[in-house]
């Protein structure tokens, strides 16, 4: 007979199902569950559980990396059947063995499902991951990252442990060349610069748009230069368009011109009819002085936490220059962390810059310092409910 212990963990069992399924369609409400569930594993998950849970955790990356690279992902999402092992080395080539042992970590984390002895079946988890956006990315930084996050420790300890400022970092470190960037490589490497931009352009999935909480009409088209050759909106590094193409989409009739600014490689990658042709496409780097003088906004979407302060600083420069004042807008959106309570999330997307970028995710008030440093000064920090993800909105100081 089961306990009252056993049953109220199954009433709360039940409880969990029904409340993920009432929060599919509410995102705030989903990650406020989700922060409940994982603040409970940290309590009931003993320490060694959590000790070993971490220590093993790479392994699953280089699994789940191992399949990809099998091309073990169609037959398992594409087919509509089961697929035992045997199956799957004949329609790759991967040793059946080997198949077996990969699968069985990545069928307990729910990737795949086991549905009988050595069978497999996708799940939601795969079925999203053999997406271009998706799977690009996870190559991405499995090729870019993993060796660098784990030099990490070693690369801070032979600089006593100061915080990455600046180039050369452990990214550099790790490729043995102090003037080897990560967009540098992603430069010479075509491959992963298409798998780089794929993961960009689907980095809002289940995601708020900036243009949902914040008041456009007001701010930006109210007191915008009606005339044709008038810019309006700038999308600076704004890789293949997904963002410059969402909003044209979004505000079809908005006053003035879209542009898209990125460097020649990924400009050049752009294929025709990808993003709509009313978006204006242009070859730049913002470490340059900005053409487009005026413009009504200057926007920037997950550029400044990849570099540090002082180059931050710079890149702004060139973009204050080019503003007007009392009418131009500097919008970035990016994460501003909090004082303390970090979300995991975002404190270990601010690792990861750390590793690759030599950059950060920062605070509100390093925000601020870097914005007065170029002559800039922040308007209002727009943000979706208790979300660190924020619209600042800034202007010339």
């Amino acid at each position: 007979m089961a306990s009252t212990v056993e049953k109220r963990i199954d009433t709360l069992s039940k409880e969990i199902d029904t409340l993920a399924k009432e929060c599919q369609n509410k995102e705030d409400a989903r990650k406020k569950l989700l922060g409940a569930i994982i603040q409970g594993m940290a309590k009931v998950e003993s320490p060694v559980e959590t000790i070993w849970r971490i220590l093993m955790s790479p392994n699953v990356n280089s699994a789940l990396m191992t399949v990809i690279r099998a091309r073990l992902l169609p037959p398992l999402v594409n087919n509509k059947q089961p697929q035992t092992a045997k199956q799957l080395s004949e329609a790759t080539g991967a040793e059946e063995l080997l198949i077996i042992r990969l699968m069985r970590p990545l069928t307990q984390l729910g990737i795949f499902q086991e549905t009988a002895p050595q069978t497999y079946t996708s799940t939601p988890i795969s079925q999203l991951l053999i997406t271009p956006p998706l799977q690009g990315g996870y190559e991405f930084v499995f090729a870019g990252a993993v060796q660098s996050l784990a030099g990490l420790p070693f690369y801070l300890e032979r600089n006593g442990f100061k915080n990455v400022s600046g180039t050369p970092g452990p990214f550099q470190d790790f490729k043995k060349d102090p003037n080897m960037g990560m967009f540098d490589w992603l430069n010479a490497e075509p491959r992963y610069l298409t798998n780089f931009n794929n993961f960009m352009s689907g980095q809002r999935m289940n995601r708020k748009d900036w243009y949902d909480f914040f008041p456009v009409n007001k701010i930006l088209f109210k007191d915008a230069d009606p005339s044709p050759d008038s810019v309006l909106l700038i999308d600076i590094a704004g890789g293949e368009g997904h963002d410059a193409d969402a909003f044209h989409k979004r505000f079809p009739n908005h006053p003035g011109k879209v542009i898209l600014q990125d460097l020649p490689p990924t400009i050049d990658n752009i294929k025709e009819g990808q993003i709509d042709s009313a978006v204006v496409q242009m070859k730049h780097d913002f470490f340059t002085e900005q053409p487009i003088k005026g413009a009504k906004a200057y926007y920037f979407r997950s550029i400044f936490h990849d570099w540090p302060d002082s180059e931050c600083v710079k890149i702004m420069k060139q973009t204050a220059a080019a503003m007007k004042k009392g009418y131009s807008k500097l919008i970035v959106f990016e994460f501003v962390l909090p004082e303390q309570n970090t979300p995991l999330y975002p404190a270990l997307l601010d690792i990861h810059m750390m590793a690759l970028f030599n950059g950060m995710e920062r605070m509100k008030a390093q925000w601020e310092a870097i914005l007065e440093q170029a002559g800039l000064k922040a308007v209002k920090f727009w943000t979706i409910a208790d979300d660190v993800e924020t619209l600042i909105e800034a202007e010339l100081a």
